[in-house]
C-alpha cells in the first residue's frame, strides 16, 4: 500500500531531528503538503532562513506518486530524485522551483542555481514510490550512496523499519508541530478541529483567538 503524507512527514522529520544530532551541519524538513505547492509555483509559506541549513528535504506528492527534493544552499543546487525515474522536464522545474524559493527568501544567485539527481534504484511497482523517497532521504542525510536492494523483500524490510521507528518514536512526536517538526518557537498552540493534531499558530498562520481551525490535511 501506499504510505500516507502523516507517514511520510513523521519518518522524515525524525530523519532530520536525527541528523541535526549527529552532525555539525543542520537539516530542515518542509511539510508534504507544502512542498506540494512549492511544486505547484505557488507562494511558499514556510519560515526558515536556508542559509542556515546544509539540505533542506520536501517531499512532493505529484498525482499521488512521491518524489523527493533536496535543496543545498551552499552548493547553490538541488537534487530531484523520482522513484521511477527523472526526466529532464521535472529536473528543469525543480530548477525553476527551488530557485524561486530561494529568491523569495532574499537569495539572489538564481543564475547559477543548479538541478541534478543521484543515482538510484528504480521502483518495480505501483505502490512502493513512499518508502523509496524515504531511503532516498536516510541515504542522502547519512551522505551515503543510494544503493539499496528494490527487491519486494527487500521493499518489505524498509516498510517494516520505517514502521519500526514510527512506533518506537510516537511520544517523541506527539508534542512537535505538525507543520515545521519543532516543539517550541516562540509562539501559541493551536489544535485542528478534525485530526486533534497541534500547530504552532506562526506556522498555521492563525491566532490564538480563532474559535475553530481545520488543517490542510483534513480540508
Amino acid at each position: 500500500m501506499e504510505l500516507e503524507s502523516e507517514v511520510m512527514n513523521a519518518y522524515l522529520y525524525l530523519l532530520v531531528q536525527k541528523f541535526n544530532m549527529e552532525s555539525h551541519n543542520r537539516a530542515a524538513a518542509i511539510d508534504s503538503f507544502e512542498m506540494s505547492d512549492i511544486w505547484k509555483q505557488k507562494q511558499a509559506k514556510v519560515k526558515l532562513d536556508p542559509q542556515d541549513y546544509k539540505y533542506i528535504l520536501g517531499i512532493i506528492n505529484d498525482c499521488n506518486h512521491w518524489t523527493l527534493t533536496v535543496m543545498i544552499p551552499q552548493e547553490r543546487r538541488a537534487l530531484y530524485l523520482n522513484p521511477l525515474g527523472e526526466s529532464k522536464t521535472n529536473i528543469k522545474r525543480c530548477r525553476d522551483v527551488t530557485r524561486s524559493f530561494m529568491r523569495q527568501r532574499g537569495l539572489h544567485h538564481r543564475a547559477r542555481w543548479m538541478c541534478d539527481t543521484l543515482p538510484h534504484p528504480l521502483q518495480k511497482d505501483s505502490s512502493s514510490c513512499g518508502a523509496f523517497v524515504l531511503k532516498f532521504a536516510e541515504c542522502i542525510l547519512k551522505e551515503e550512496t543510494i544503493d539499496f536492494s528494490s527487491s519486494v523483500e527487500a521493499v518489505k524490510l524498509i516498510r517494516w523499519e520505517i514502521a519500526t521507528c514510527l512506533l518506537k518514536n510516537t511520544e517523541d512526536l506527539m508534542d512537535l508541530c505538525f507543520i515545521c517538526g519543532e516543539r517550541e518557537n516562540g509562539t501559541y498552540w493551536i489544535r485542528c478541529d478534525v485530526c486533534s493534531r497541534w500547530f504552532h499558530c506562526n506556522c498555521a498562520n492563525k491566532t490564538v483567538k480563532v474559535k475553530s481551525f481545520i488543517c490542510r490535511a483534513c480540508t
